[in-house]
């Protein structure tokens, strides 16, 4: 047992900046984390030990940026608009802490991945939960004659009435407005196109739930009760197809496979990284998009 030995005969191990970034086109942010990982002997927490002194410097062919740490999101972030990312260019990750120095480079997929096609449907929904469900299936070819790799996600927009506060009057009454939702698209699902180059991907089958249609009272302006429904409407539904790069999929692969580690059966899985000297991943996607509005 590790508690019966001596601490000068267990291994030292150092604590290494841990760095996860993802940076694309079509991103409104590039977001940076930086964390130190916790060495198997000696103390631990189960929260991130988040690093908030680092120089981080992303750069370009041409250009560079240091982009400041946000103590409100515990994240080093710039807006977009402050360095401009391209499709089919190279750039570098820097991460100094004053004590550690790592870096990483990854190239944003030159091309994007389009929607052949798509089909909405409605079924019942779950009973006393919703009325409708809207069920989406779509599909897209492979960027031929290169190593692609995939996921998707996105986002529905449905809208209805609720009883709330207008400020016109400065009463109550119906107001209509937007819930938007995360699709409930399997967030581990990965796909590439080794020896399947240039076929027709189809992405698991995702559902849009509305919810059920319901009935409130409020006192209109004349002070009489009047009764409303909420009336839910599908408005939106927003798929993007994520064209990756390399470091992105084996990543976040790997991630899905070690939840298999429990298993007797299986060889141990180690988390990949491109970190230099750390751990963690700098990634890349080109997204193409598709926006349905039944």
């Amino acid at each position: 047992m590790v508690n019966d030995l001596d601490e000068d005969q267990l291994p030292h191990i150092e604590s290494k900046l841990a760095v996860e970034c993802y940076i694309s086109p079509q991103s409104e942010q590039i977001i940076v984390r930086v964390t130190a990982s916790q060495p198997l002997f000696g103390p631990s927490t189960f929260e991130p030990v988040t690093i908030k002194n680092a120089a981080v410097t992303l750069s370009g062919e041409t250009t560079s940026v240091q982009i400041p740490f946000i103590d409100s999101t515990g994240a080093y972030i710039i807006p977009a608009s402050k360095f401009k990312v391209e499709a089919g260019k190279k750039y570098t990750l820097l991460v100094d802490d004053g004590k550690r120095v790592v870096k990483a480079s990854c190239v944003v997929p030159a091309k994007k991945a389009v929607v052949k096609s798509y089909v909405i449907d409605t079924i019942p929904g779950p009973r006393f939960s919703t009325d409708t469900v809207a069920r989406v299936r779509l599909s897209w070819d492979d960027i031929k004659g290169e190593t692609n790799y995939y996921t998707v996600r996105g986002f529905s927009i449905t809208e209805q009435t609720y009883p709330g506060y207008i400020p016109e009057t400065g009463g109550s009454g119906p107001v209509r407005s937007d819930n938007k939702s995360r699709l409930d698209i399997d967030s581990e699902y990965l796909v590439n196109d080794i020896n399947l180059d240039g076929i027709t991907f189809n992405a698991p089958i995702f559902y849009v739930y509305l919810p059920r249609n319901f009935m409130f009272q409020y006192v209109d302006d004349s002070g009489k009760l009047a009764t409303a429904y909420s009336d839910p409407k599908f408005k939106e539904v927003y798929v993007e197809i994520l064209n990756l790069d390399e470091n992105y999929y084996k990543f976040h692969r790997s991630l899905k496979d070690i939840q298999n580690n429990d298993n007797p059966f299986v060889e141990p899985t180690l988390i990949y990284t491109n970190i230099e000297g750390g751990l963690g991943c700098f990634g890349a996607y080109n997204v193409g998009s598709l926006s349905i509005k039944p």
